[in-house]
């Protein structure tokens, strides 16, 4: 982007203040400025496992662009159970305390440029029926997907969702049934937490939505038949009795300066998932425990994923002078909520790519703080080089809006492109996997390439950087020690 070298506005200098300015949270840490780089899958490494080289290269890159908070793609806590076959994991090894430990080094370093460290977050995760044995090669084919029920994901109506449905998910989840398995689970949250403090991250967010395990639990449609878990006070809900018990645990085995943070719906987006309304009771209850730094909102599961196609939402935000994809939800739910830092500080994250857009939200508070996913994946410094950067115009820094090149054919082709019975998993999977390669190439030390077509990305990035030189080659160099 060229900088026009021009002296800013005083709308620019009044909207680039308050993004910089900082916001204590209720455990006490400041975070240095409103952006967030959003939590997503980094793509990097095959068949799970801790942090690699590419992973610190990545996060170098960001923790020098500005960036408030920096919060980690999926950290799962079985490593049988992956949402991708590039998802980090959090083996029982010596090796997996230190790879982390090099991770946040990597952002906390002395030597950067910008004037404050972001702060780092380990996402915490399991994916719960949507984990595919078939994709991931985690487990084999055969072996069922754990939930509150047995079912699979709908990608969509009709006989080429069905295919791709079981393809993907060759058995239906196993219900989970034994309450010992429950706090087996509760036990792996909080044993990563514990890792992550003790490898010097600021805090973890507990991915509760996309209709991941721990959203399945809170979700009517996958958890109807909810049974309470020992050890939890008699007015909290059922369907809040597994977040409870997990932040209860974090809560009691870490710092109050290590961050506790929660990623929710504001909608399934499926008939007879979450709502909006429930959504919001959930929260209120949430806030009401005083456990929690931070709460980000999102919406969306694999069978409709609102959460990586914005397209899909254009008509739900009544507002069509704020952009974000949740606004309307937290609009009306903030008032309700007791501001950082006597209440968490409240994420929004998508489709607010503009300094303009940014600061209005933070003004009207329709967030406290502003996630920014895909962009982050061309533009690492996205924070100092364009939103906070004075040299830039009001109508100029903006970013996004940027066309894939191929993703229309590769939609077409995968029965994506329909708009009524198209598999939207696919379509948003398109886009994921390009953002995931750009971000394999800021690993291996190469700049992102907006122009990279989506088939070169498959070959190059993701079939010989990541499947032939990250699969059979590294198997062999591991093995051989």
């Amino acid at each position: 982007m060229a900088v026009a070298n021009v002296a800013p506005s005083t709308e620019s200098q009044d909207d680039i203040e308050l993004i910089s300015s900082p916001l204590t949270l209720p455990n006490g840490l400041v975070v240095p400025n409103r952006l967030v780089k959003a939590a997503m899958a980094e793509g990097i490494g095959l068949g799970g496992g801790p942090p690699r080289e590419g992973h610190m290269n990545l996060y170098r890159r960001w923790a020098e662009g500005g960036w408030g908070i920096i919060i980690s793609g999926n950290a799962q806590i079985d490593p049988r159970q992956l949402a991708s076959p590039h998802d980090l994991t959090l083996p029982s090894h010596p090796s997996t305390l230190k790879a982390y430990t090099r991770l946040a080094s990597a952002v906390h370093r002395h030597d950067s440029p910008t004037p404050s460290a972001p702060l780092l977050l380990m996402q915490i995760s399991h994916p719960g029926l949507q984990s595919s044995a078939t994709i991931n090669l985690s487990r084999w084919p055969w072996e069922s997907a754990i939930a509150p029920c047995s079912d699979r994901p709908t990608v969509s109506e009709g006989p080429v969702g069905w295919f791709w449905s079981h393809v993907m998910w060759p058995t239906k989840s196993r219900p989970i049934v034994d309450t010992t398995e429950w706090l087996e689970i509760v036990k792996r949250f909080v044993d990563a937490a514990v890792l992550a403090e003790k490898a010097g991250w600021d805090g973890v967010q507990l991915h509760s939505a996309h209709g991941y395990l721990l959203a399945e639990y809170l979700s009517p449609l996958t958890n109807p038949d909810t049974k309470p878990l020992p050890d939890v006070p008699k007015d909290i809900p059922l369907r809040l009795h597994l977040l409870y018990l997990i932040l209860k645990g974090i809560h009691q085995n870490t710092e109050k300066r290590f961050i506790k943070a929660v990623k929710v719906n504001c909608s399934d987006f499926v008939q007879g998932g979450l709502d909006e309304t429930q959504s919001s009771e959930i929260i209120k209850t949430l806030v009401s425990w005083s456990l929690l730094d931070i709460i980000e909102i999102s919406g969306g599961t694999y069978s409709s994923p609102a959460f990586a196609s914005p397209e899909s939402l254009k008509s739900s935000n009544p507002n069509p002078s704020r952009q974000s994809l949740f606004a309307h939800f937290t609009t009306s739910l903030l008032p309700s909520l007791p501001p950082p830092p006597d209440g968490p500080a409240i994420i929004l994250t998508g489709g607010l790519h503009d300094r303009q857009l940014i600061a209005s939200s933070l003004k009207e508070r329709a967030c406290d703080l502003v996630g920014i996913g895909r962009p982050a994946c061309l533009y690492p410094h996205l924070p100092s080089d364009i939103i906070l950067n004075p040299k830039i115009q009001e109508g100029d820094a903006v970013v996004g809006g940027y066309r894939i090149p191929g993703s229309e054919l590769m939609k077409t082709l995968l029965g994506a492109s329909n708009p009524k019975n198209g598999i939207k998993l696919v379509g948003a999977g398109v886009s994921t996997l390009w953002h995931e390669w750009q971000m394999c190439r800021i690993g291996r030390g190469v700049e992102p390439d907006v122009n990279m077509h989506w088939l070169r990305g498959a070959m190059v990035e993701e079939m010989w950087y990541e499947v032939m030189r990250g699969g059979p080659l590294n198997w062999w160099r591991c093995l051989m020690g």
